[in-house]
């Protein structure tokens, strides 16, 4: 009897050693550890930098069946490898892979595409600036704005997460091209900046008019921190 209780409790330890282990090459930071790992076995057969991470991309489940032209789009887009390497540990988590990008990846129009890619990180990235969680936003956001530079809502939300953080020549820029954009789409002379709009790609009560009152009051505020006239 002590032998098999014995057993049992060796048994009940390894499963519980397993599964502390397995959790932990799950996390985003033993993913990215992983894809580092990787990355380094590809480049020292010499490939250059934007292939290897090609190649990185394209063996993980899921975006193995992407179109290869969508994968160098966001490679491109997001420059460094520690950028691209966040972008598809965050997209994994979101289940964005396997669950929204199919669909995307299907538009031949990559500009488009990797406009959809960003609006759905934007929304993530104001969903927890709501929450306060103001470092993680800013991750996310920051993830976002290569990929969509000219769209409101991936300028204005960084915008206001560098203001909430008092980095106010920071958000000066990005305010002054997010607010351009959202004008015209505030007004509904943009109509096809319709798929974009904030409720899609911010917050279900995101409204355009609010929000352009909202940045521009703290735009203003930005220009008298910074000593800037206004344009």
């Amino acid at each position: 009897m002590e032998s098999l209780a014995f057993w049992f409790i060796v048994l009940f330890a390894g499963i519980t050693i397993y599964r502390l282990l397995s959790r932990r090459a799950t996390t985003p930071k033993a993913r990215v550890a992983a894809m580092l790992r990787r990355y380094g076995a590809f480049a020292r057969t010499g490939l250059p930098e934007a292939e290897c991470l090609f190649r990185l991309m394209a063996t993980r489940s899921g975006w193995s069946d992407l179109p290869h032209g969508f994968l160098r789009e966001i490679i491109a887009r997001l420059c460094t490898k520690e950028d691209v390497m966040r972008f598809i540990s965050l997209t994994e988590d979101c289940g964005h892979v396997k669950q929204r990008f199919p669909g995307i990846a299907k538009n031949t129009d990559l500009n488009q595409a990797m406009a959809e890619v960003a609006c759905l990180l934007a929304q993530f990235g104001y969903q927890l600036q709501q929450e306060g969680r103001l470092k993680e936003a800013e991750f996310v956001q920051k993830l976002a704005l290569p990929l969509s530079q000219d769209s409101y809502f991936t300028n204005l939300p960084l915008a206001d997460t560098y203001y909430d953080t008092g980095r106010y020549a920071d958000a000066r820029p990005l305010f002054e091209r997010g607010l351009a954009q959202l004008e015209k789409f505030a007004d509904g002379t943009d109509g096809a900046a319709q798929p974009f709009a904030p409720a899609a790609c911010l917050g279900a009560d995101a409204d355009a008019v609010k929000l352009r009152a909202s940045y521009r009051g703290k735009y203003e505020a930005c220009l008298r921190a910074t000593g800037s006239s206004r344009r």
